[in-house]
């Protein structure tokens, strides 16, 4: 049931939203929850950015491998290119980066 075509992509997602969370965390330290919910909260980030970058006209060649699904369901192998893999690293780091940003930006604000 789980492939490799289902299960890269969705632990490139949390990988990298979760090392950028952290990265935002250890250089912005007021916007930091601690390493381990920054990683939570990049992962979470990560994850939802690429689904909506999926959802996004324009955007979604960058995270699905829209040319390839017709001939992948017919053939019954998946592929994996570099470009799909870069796309949804690229949306993870960014997702993750964003999402602890705000969060750590909206933590600060109600405190003041």
């Amino acid at each position: 049931m789980f492939t490799a075509e289902f299960l890269v992509p969705i632990i490139i997602e949390i990988v990298t939203g979760a090392a950028s969370a952290v990265f935002v965390g250890n250089v912005v330290p007021p916007l930091s929850f601690g390493p381990w919910k920054n990683a939570a909260i990049g992962a979470i980030g990560g994850l939802v950015l690429t689904w909506v970058t999926a959802r996004t006209p324009g955007l979604e060649q960058f995270v699905e491998d829209v040319e390839d699904a017709g001939a992948a369901a017919v053939d019954g192998v998946g592929s994996l290119s570099p470009e799909l893999l870069l796309g949804i690293g690229v949306a993870g780091l960014l997702g993750g980066a964003l999402l602890v940003t705000i969060l750590g930006l909206l933590r600060n604000r109600a405190r003041i």
